[in-house]
């Protein structure tokens, strides 16, 4: 009688093992937060592919994507203006329904953030500037870390323009410390981007889809 208590209590555990298996939910939501990067802009004021639209493709091929939101980004935004949208909880319609950015944070599996560039881009950044941005930073990813602790990845600056090498490089030194501080991943584009074939227009510091695709093939080696 013993054994065959035994057998039945393992039976139902392996049974139990096998029905998780086939039931768990394995998809996941994608949000993009941040300027004209995370948009895949371009020189022409349409968006193209950007590095987050082939994240999102991998998971529709692999029938794992629950939900992609990427109307939270806008080109031209400022981080301070991405701070302030997640204190007073902005919302939107997607589909006749209506989503919070901090729901869309907090329901996120996968978050990413690339917003400075349509600040800094062909501007000589001052110490002023570059202070001011990383304090920006701290405050947008402490929010962040509060709504979610899931794969937060922090796309870094790149030198265009008036930009020198060597302050783009310090700032994003100083990204990669606060990133790595609230636990996030941190992938830095500067050296990727300064190949010519990544842009479209030399009067423009937005990329192709070559330039997204390069950074999505880093994302892709955290993922």
């Amino acid at each position: 009688m013993k054994k065959k208590i035994i057998a039945i209590a393992l039976l139902g555990g392996i049974l139990s093992v096998i029905i998780y298996f086939f039931t768990q939910n394995n998809e996941i939501t994608i949000v993009s937060l941040g300027d004209g990067l995370s948009l895949g802009m371009t020189p022409y004021g349409i968006e193209g592919v950007s590095f987050n639209d082939y994240i999102k493709e991998d998971y529709i091929n692999k029938h794992e994507l629950k939900n992609y939101i990427h109307e939270f980004s806008n080109s031209g935004k400022t981080i301070k203006e991405l701070i302030y949208e997640i204190k007073e909880n902005k919302s939107i319609t997607i589909k006749n329904e209506q989503i919070e950015i901090q729901q869309a944070i907090n329901e996120a599996d996968i978050l990413t953030i690339a917003i400075g560039m349509d600040e800094v881009a062909n501007t000589k950044i001052t110490r002023e500037t570059k202070n001011e941005y990383l304090h920006d930073l701290e405050e947008l990813l402490s929010m962040i870390k509060v709504l979610n602790q899931n794969k937060v990845i922090l796309i870094s600056l790149y030198t265009w323009g008036k930009n020198d090498v060597l302050t783009i490089e310090k700032i994003n030194a100083s990204m990669r410390d606060i990133a790595l501080t609230n636990n996030f991943l941190f992938i830095d584009i500067n050296k990727i981007l300064m190949n010519k074939k990544y842009y479209l227009s030399t009067e423009s510091y937005y990329i192709n889809y070559l330039g997204h695709k390069s950074i999505y093939n880093e994302i892709k080696k955290v993922l």
